[in-house]
């Protein structure tokens, strides 16, 4: 079976197949997500229940927290006092309106709690203005927890009317002992565990897991709710089963030969339009190699008759089109090996420029077209001449073969620093806009046909830009209002 009928075989097959498998998939995915959403939303109601006690406990101590700190006029003895008759709460302290610590005093007598209290709360004040904000919005009390040493800590504040902050650090073991023992201990129907913000497992609960990932989390209220609640069930539930695993195999390897097949398709298709090329080149250099040599024939017998010098003129010319053609064609095998170099020696580009203009002049003139040069390069600079007289020689060439019409050719050269630029101008028909992108690709030509009255192979400005990019610059097409304007570029020394 031919290549293509056999991709085209596999397209028909497979394609169909690929779909039904794509959309089995899809709907036993989007069924068994429905019910993963509705397990977990049952499991999320589960959790939230089981923390509705601990919700109420946390709301309970900051009632009593807002009424153990409301201190209108505060004192270190009082305080003192508060906290040793006040179990979960182990140290008071004060900030004056400013924000600063007035209580345990910083420099004054203090007991080792009150010191240990300043060494590890010295981070929060640098956030003191959590306690200061003002305005009629802002909230007068709350929590602040941070972590330190070997955990969480947690201080509850109310800011009073004369502008002072009470708070109090509440007593971490005694809360989290408080919070744990409302944690029911009855079999949830799969394992719960509670773990504060390192990841550290504080209780857990029911029987072991099959899974490793919770189906189900809840964060527990302030100032616990860097704490939260996993739901682990008990079976495997939640784990994809062999079905899905075997549809989406089917469908990975009706995928993957289908792609095999398109490629193997590309691939033909690449290999037939190569091979089309290669036989158009053919053509095209056989067309272009007969005619100068059956016009050098003809004008050489009538030579023989008669001796003009104006048959001699078209012989030059035809043999030098000749020689430009057989050059073109050798220096592209040379790219496509790999094995195309320059020789640069130092010259006169002046002197190179003007001696590829007189070469084209006579065929120019005789199609009517006037040539204007204006090139001043006259201090010696180190480049390769062939390459120059090959560029320009491709360039010249196609103005003579497509833009004649236009009755002018332009050829301007200038130098700055170590780099040369020279520029082609024509009054022809112009490049489409369509094809500006393409005529540099090798054995492209705006026309393929024979009977267009202009020959050529396609190659000629693949290998002028090719020779630039080697002299390190480069052959642009610029945008000019009419005709087409070639811009090269080479690096000199």
């Amino acid at each position: 079976m031919k290549p293509r009928l056999l991709a085209i075989y596999l397209l028909i097959v497979l394609a169909p197949l690929g779909l039904l498998t794509w959309f089995g998939f899809r709907l036993a995915r989007d069924e068994r997500e429905m019910v993963q959403h509705k397990y977990r939303e049952l499991l999320t109601r589960r959790l939230q229940d089981i923390s509705t006690p601990v919700t109420r406990y946390l709301g309970d101590r900051e009632r009593d927290l807002l009424r153990l700190t409301n201190i209108p006029q505060p004192d270190a003895e009082s305080l003192r006092e508060l906290a040793r008759t006040t179990p979960h709460v182990r140290q008071f302290f004060v900030l004056d309106t400013a924000g600063k610590v007035t209580f345990p005093p910083p420099l004054g007598d203090l007991s080792e709690a009150e010191r240990d209290f300043l060494q590890r709360s010295a981070q929060i004040w640098r956030d003191r203005q959590n306690f200061l904000r003002d305005g009629e919005s802002s909230q007068p009390w709350g929590w602040y927890t941070w972590y330190w040493g070997d955990g969480l800590h947690v201080v509850f504040w109310q800011r009073l009317p004369a502008g002072h902050v009470v708070g109090a650090e509440i007593e971490r073991a005694r809360l989290l002992a408080d919070v744990i023992a409302l944690l029911p201990e009855d079999d949830p129907g799969g394992r719960v565990i509670a773990r504060d913000a390192n990841d550290t497992i504080l209780y857990q609960w029911g029987p072991a897991s099959a899974t490793a990932q919770p189906a189900a989390t809840v964060s527990l209220h302030a100032p616990l709710a860097s704490c939260k609640l996993e739901f682990y069930p008990r079976d495997s539930a939640l784990v994809p089963p062999a079905g899905a695993s075997l549809l989406f195999s089917i469908l990975a390897a009706a995928l993957a030969l289908v792609l095999l097949a398109v490629y193997f398709y590309r691939e033909h298709t690449r290999q037939l339009r190569e091979a089309g090329q290669r036989v158009s080149f053919v053509n095209q250099v056989s067309h272009e190699l007969k005619t100068p040599l059956t016009n050098i024939r003809m004008y050489a017998e009538l030579l023989q008759a008669e001796q003009p010098s104006r048959h001699l003129d078209v012989i030059v010319s035809e043999s030098q089109r000749l020689s430009r053609l057989i050059n073109n064609v050798l220096t592209f095998a040379r790219q496509q090996r790999g094995k195309l170099t320059l020789h640069p020696q130092p010259g006169h580009l002046d002197e190179t420029i003007q001696a590829v203009v007189e070469h084209f002049r006579p065929a120019l003139a005789a199609k009517g077209v006037a040539i204007m040069v204006a090139a001043n390069l006259p201090q010696p600079v180190t480049f390769d001449r062939d390459a120059l007289e090959q560029i320009l020689g491709n360039l010249l060439s196609n103005v003579e073969k497509y833009a004649a019409t236009g009755g002018q050719l332009a050829i301007t050269a200038g130098q700055t620093d170590h780099t040369v630029t020279i520029t082609v101008t024509d009054r022809g028909p112009g490049i489409p806009a369509r094809e500006r992108d393409n005529i540099f690709q090798p054995f492209h030509r705006l026309s393929n046909k024979l009977t267009d009255g202009v020959a050529g192979t396609g190659i000629g400005l693949t290998i002028a830009r090719d020779l630039a990019r080697q002299h390190g610059g480069d052959v642009k097409l610029l945008t000019t209002a009419t005709g087409a304007c070639f811009e090269i570029t080479l690096k000199v020394s």
